[in-house]
């Protein structure tokens, strides 16, 4: 499987595996979901060219990247299914407890990181947290630190536009997150979400800077949280649906998809073979889930 096939198939999973969480959340299979749908592209450009021994803190809206990084789907499914506990191996796998504490997660990366860099490891940490948790504290500490120690970690704040019903302009009086990180003694980017080469390249340059012990960056992943902050949640009291309807027909999966196959030579053929592997891959998996589930009951 070349680049662009092992790309594709990257966001085929992580949207699937979206849509397949919502479902099983409203057959009560699962427990309160987070959806990712609109943001899966960024998180699986920001991701890819990690190495296996590198280590990625997402908050809870990042399963393209669990499954990216070798997590299961049936793994991803058992935690929001109320297990209180990691069921994969995240040590060895690279990719840590989901971390429902807003922001705490930037402290664990930057701990993390700093660790292997004491080792004297060239492993790089990546942490993943969205515009509303950069408003915590936590996240200015670890930041602040990591700039000080030039701990390898690179910060991934995805800008979803929305912290639950506050709008991201309340956030922050600055032009943006990415601004932050010349505070901090780093280099901060933003980047445009439904761009996955341009994902790629910031995220590149971000890991190569890290892994050379020259310190963090910050990039600020511009996207949309098409859906709800949670399935408990119900956006339609603080935004219009035409403001949702307008970023569905810029669908960062379908813009990714697109260009695949226009610009970077996936054929036709090799999209549709794709798609029927991700789809069969996923009903094993829901079948196999919903009948353990049932079991333990």
């Amino acid at each position: 499987m070349n680049e662009i096939e092992e790309l594709t198939r990257a966001v085929l999973r992580a949207r699937r595996f979206d849509v397949v969480g919502m479902a099983l959340q409203r057959q009560g299979n699962v427990d309160t979901y987070g959806q990712a749908y609109g943001q899966e592209v960024g998180q699986i450009g920001a991701a890819f060219d990690l190495e296996p021994d590198d280590m990625v803190f997402p908050s809870y809206r990042q399963p393209g990247v669990g499954l990216l990084r070798g997590v299961t789907p049936l793994e991803l499914l058992t935690y929001y299914s109320g297990s209180n506990f990691a069921p994969w191996d995240w040590k060895a796998k690279g990719y840590g407890p989901y971390t429902i504490p807003v922001g705490s997660q930037t402290a664990h990366a930057t701990g993390w990181a700093w660790a292997s860099r004491l080792r004297g490891e060239s492993n790089v940490t990546m942490v993943f947290f969205g515009d509303g948790a950069a408003s915590q504290g936590e996240v200015h500490e670890a930041m602040n630190y990591a700039g000080v120690f030039k701990a390898p970690v690179v910060f991934v704040c995805e800008n979803n536009g929305w912290a639950i019903s506050m709008p991201s302009a309340r956030q922050t009086a600055a032009e943006g997150v990415f601004k932050r990180a010349e505070a901090y003694g780093f280099p901060g980017v933003r980047v445009q979400g439904n761009d996955i080469w341009a994902v790629r390249e910031a995220s590149q340059a971000a890991v190569a800077r890290a892994r050379a012990g020259e310190g963090p960056s910050l990039i600020e992943i511009m996207t949309y949280r098409i859906g709800a902050h949670t399935t408990s949640d119900d956006p339609t009291l603080y935004r219009s649906k035409d403001e949702v309807k307008e970023q569905k027909a810029q669908d960062a999966m379908q813009t990714f998809l697109a260009d695949a196959t226009e610009n970077h030579g996936l054929e036709q053929s090799v999209l549709e073979k794709l798609e029927t592997e991700v789809e069969d891959e996923f009903d094993t998996v829901v079948e196999t889930f919903v009948a353990t589930r049932e079991a333990r009951r």
